[in-house]
């Protein structure tokens, strides 16, 4: 079972920008992550959704949907995997004056691939692709990412 409180956790303990964004993972089927966060600490002067706590969220979205497809791919609870971003893109479609809601998931195809490179190898690469909407559906902003994924207990 994933524990995503634990996750969230465990983020805040190692970025502290993260306390300030108020995010929540609020569900991951496996392949992809739903994350969260209100308006109030992350508006901006004109009372929409800051940019700059858009790209945070959408990148924390990536790297936390990467993250857990690693744990699955390499057994979760057995491994370290460590993640990084690589690189990145993000589009700003509308103002967004309320709570966000972000999906994140693998690029079409990737998810098998990439579990067997992280297995086999010991790293792998995914490119992730994430959506922030607003409450009712209207896509906000748009993100491509590529992060990078190593499982440590290999060159232990």
């Amino acid at each position: 079972m994933i524990d995503l409180d634990a996750l969230a956790a465990r983020v805040r303990a190692a970025i502290p920008l993260t306390t300030h964004l108020d995010f929540r993972f609020t569900a991951f089927d496996g392949e992809r992550l739903t994350l969260t966060a209100p308006l109030a600490p992350n508006h901006n002067d004109k009372g929409t959704f800051f940019a700059g706590s858009q790209a945070a969220l959408l990148t924390l979205a990536g790297w936390a949907c990467t993250t857990l497809m690693a744990d699955s791919a390499v057994g979760e609870g057995e491994a370290s995997v460590d993640v990084v971003a690589v690189e990145s893109s993000l589009q700003f479609r509308a103002p967004l004056h309320g709570a966000i809601e972000i999906r994140a998931w693998a690029d079409d195809g990737e998810s098998g691939r990439f579990h067997q490179r992280l297995r086999r190898r010991g790293k792998a690469s995914l490119a992730i692709l994430a959506r922030a909407t607003d409450a009712q559906g209207v896509v906000v902003s748009e993100y491509q990412g590529l992060y990078l994924a190593r499982n440590n207990t290999d060159n232990a």
